[in-house]
């Protein structure tokens, strides 16, 4: 039971612990979705809503980050860091880094990544391009999710196994907090209005309020079954939040804290992230090895677009 449990937080369903195309660089901005079953990432364009390449990378990619010129990927079973040219879309190094990298996050300019382990229970500092580990930062047990507030100088780190948020220090790299949350915290999501922090809680099917100014819990948000991963919306209104379990994501109006809509997706949708623009949301799904794309005027799927196989995206995955 247990190794079921992880390989699922993992992002798979196996009993176990858990083609490239040729591309020209595009100004417009992308998706890359990690692909957990195949080792790929798929590239997609935003603007024209096509899969515009396949970069293969380590095994059991996870987590990614993007920056202005990179994208890192978290490979959970070669227990290493894939650092793709966001230009040439060309991997141009691995870093080795813990025993079971998940969640990443990247500052803007990508000098700086930071990675959740989810063995080891702590989050390694690397420095790019140099590619060392300049500092890890022992947090709860079993990271994933990161949030990074480069304004603030925060990450926020949700621990699975111990129901709470780390939140740390970028300057100093000491945890300043750790706050209560749901049962079993996994992905992150933060306003860009009011910069609540939102920890999406898989196993008692809600979502906790931090507010990131007093480091208090405010408020607990209803969700679907086994939510996963979420996004505000540009304007910091609503909330959209991935059920694993009921192919969904559950929009809440943060105005009331009340689900405004329920919109059905792929199988098993898990990462979630909107367009720069805020005009479309893109969920990826595991269980269908695709992509939703849904208008959030409309609340409904406009598109879907074909991926690799267990396809997760787990992180901010759009610039």
């Amino acid at each position: 039971m247990l190794q079921n449990n992880i390989g699922r937080f993992f992002g798979f369903f196996m009993p176990a612990i858990f083609l490239l195309a040729a591309c020209t660089p595009n100004n417009s901005p992308q998706a890359y979705i990690t692909n957990q079953l195949d080792d790929t990432v798929s590239v997609i364009d935003i603007k024209t809503h096509k899969n515009i390449a396949t970069i293969k990378v380590g095994h059991r990619p996870a987590g990614v980050a993007v920056s202005a010129e990179r994208i890192f990927i978290s490979n959970a079973e070669s227990v290493d860091i894939s650092v793709i040219d966001k230009n040439t879309h060309k991997v141009t190094s691995s870093i080795p880094v813990g025993k079971g990298p998940v969640g990443i996050a990247s500052n803007q300019s990508g000098s700086q990544i930071y990675v959740a382990d989810w063995y080891d229970h702590v989050v390694s500092v690397i420095n790019i391009p140099s590619n060392d580990i300049i500092k890890t930062i022992k947090v709860g047990k079993s990271p994933a999710g990161l949030m990074l507030n480069e304004a603030k100088n925060q990450l926020y780190v949700a621990n699975r196994d111990s129901d709470s948020v780390s939140i740390i220090d970028t300057n100093s790299f000491e945890v300043i907090a750790e706050l209560p949350t749901g049962d079993a915290p996994f992905g992150l999501a933060q306003n860009p209005v009011t910069h609540d922090l939102y920890a999406i809680n898989v196993r008692s099917d809600n979502v906790t309020v931090i507010d990131t100014n007093s480091l208090q819990v405010t408020e607990t948000l209803d969700v679907g079954e086994w939510p996963y991963c979420g996004i505000t919306t540009i304007d910091g209104k609503q909330l959209y939040v991935t059920n694993q379990d009921e192919d969904s994501v559950t929009v809440i109006d943060l105005a009331t804290g009340h689900v405004k809509a329920i919109i059905e997706v792929g199988e098993t949708p898990e990462g979630i992230d909107r367009s720069p623009d805020g005009q479309f949301i893109y969920v990826s799904n595991w269980g269908s090895s695709d992509v939703s794309i849904i208008d959030p005027v409309k609340q409904e799927v406009i598109n879907t677009i074909k991926t690799g196989e267990g396809s997760r995206a787990f992180g901010l995955f759009i610039n």
